[in-house]
């Protein structure tokens, strides 16, 4: 789930919403067809074959500088939904993102002993990540760790974006990804042939680009190999529908409702 809440991993959740998030009335403001909206709040649903599983919802809340470049911070919420045998997750991820690299990410994520907070610090001056681990409560810092920092990496959660910073491209990337205190590659294929795909929350077949690739890592509820997903064919290149292999074996991952001023998904002509 990191990259369609990282990709959408991925890549996370908000348990129990029932808001319509697309009922969000328009303001006069004109719709900016960029990635990166302040206020975009996009909620999707994840199916292990025909049983719901937990929901991801993924929200841009702020924009401000830093080093002369725009900052970002965006937020994800990952839950299982409650009563389900054989899965219980509940975390929540914090990550201020470039539309190039991460600067700062927060996790969160719940235990029965309570909830363990990881902090990375990407700090592109001192060519170091200053990385912490502990329990949230009173920030409890149990490990902590400097570590030298080469190049502009992304995090779980920044992925999500760079992918639709690209999307459309028609081309792959390498990408340098920092996760559970190891860097390794996140590979993405970008496709510009156009393709229709259907949802349930809209009654028409949905325009989309697809991208495809490969996670070398082993993020949240297993998530690892070999991932597919669909995007918005327009600016704001928001991800649709997303296939991928976690521990249980393939996840489906679909829009279900979104906040984003004068958005909707664009219909396949």
């Amino acid at each position: 789930m990191y990259l369609i809440t990282s990709l959408l991993l991925a890549f996370i959740l908000w348990n129990g919403t029932d808001q319509k998030l697309r009922n969000y009335t328009p303001t006069s403001e004109s719709v900016e067809n960029n990635v990166f909206y302040v206020g975009e709040d996009l909620l999707y649903e994840v199916k292990y074959t025909f049983i719901k599983i937990g929901e991801i919802r993924i929200k841009t809340l702020k924009k401000y500088s830093k080093d002369n470049l725009d900052v970002y911070e965006t937020k994800a919420f990952i839950d299982s939904y409650e009563g389900l045998p054989f899965v219980d997750l509940h975390s929540i991820y914090n990550s201020h993102v470039t539309d190039k690299f991460s600067e700062l990410f927060i996790g969160l994520d719940k235990h029965k002993i309570g909830w363990r907070f990881t902090k990375y610090d990407f700090d592109y001056k001192k060519k170091l990540i200053f990385v912490q681990k502990g329990f949230q409560e009173n920030w409890k810092i149990d490990f902590e760790d400097k570590v030298k920092l080469n190049e502009p990496l992304q995090d779980g959660l920044s992925l999500f974006f760079f992918a639709r910073e690209n999307c459309r491209e028609k081309k792959t990337f390498d990408i340098p990804t920092y996760l559970n205190e190891t860097t390794t590659l996140t590979t993405i294929n970008f496709y510009d042939q156009s393709n229709s795909v259907e949802i349930d929350a809209v009654n028409y077949n949905v325009d989309c680009v697809k991208i495809d690739g490969l996670v070398r890592f082993t993020g949240i509820f297993g998530l690892t190999g070999n991932f597919e997903g669909y995007f918005s064919n327009d600016k704001a290149c928001i991800p649709i529908k997303a296939t991928m292999k976690v521990i249980l074996g393939n996840i489906n991952i679909e829009l279900k409702d979104w906040k984003r001023n004068g958005w909707k998904p664009p219909k396949k002509s």
